[in-house]
């Protein structure tokens, strides 16, 4: 029996009471001396309901499990396309990176303002995503450069 799928707007409004429940995590995927989840982790137990044990002790198996989580994989496009810049693209598959996207937003400072995103701007991001999740029906195509 096939269960129906969770729309990509409820999983990213979970994700964003998940980050607020919890603290925000922006080198592992999991900290548990902090309870704390980077955006990826708080994305994958939005959608399957739990953190599997190789979140903090496999990285390679962690990440083959987001990578292979294809609503996870929908979510976290839709939170890289509203990010400010464009996600990397790799020209030999074609595919974007939106994980290495959000990673790299989420532990570089602001060239203005030398800060990190904040908690409370990392759900206003992915609340953003939920809403655009919603109204649309396909990620938009990645941005043309000027």
């Amino acid at each position: 029996m096939d269960l129906p799928r969770t729309s990509t707007g409820t999983i990213l409004n979970v994700t964003a009471q998940i980050l607020g429940y919890f603290s925000l995590e922006r080198t592992d995927l999991v900290n548990t001396g902090r309870e704390a989840l980077s955006i990826e982790a708080a994305v994958f137990r939005a959608v399957t309901g739990r953190i599997p044990n190789a979140f903090t002790r496999d990285p390679k198996t962690a990440e083959l499990l987001l990578e292979t989580n294809e609503p996870t994989q929908e979510a976290l496009a839709w939170i890289s396309a509203v990010l400010p810049t464009d996600a990397p693209h790799d020209e030999n598959t074609g595919i974007d990176d939106h994980l290495e996207h959000i990673r790299t937003w989420i532990s570089t400072p602001d060239f203005f303002t030398g800060a990190l995103p904040e908690p409370f701007e990392v759900v206003r991001v992915i609340e953003c995503a939920k809403q655009a999740a919603e109204a649309l029906t396909a990620v938009p195509a990645q941005r043309v450069a000027a």
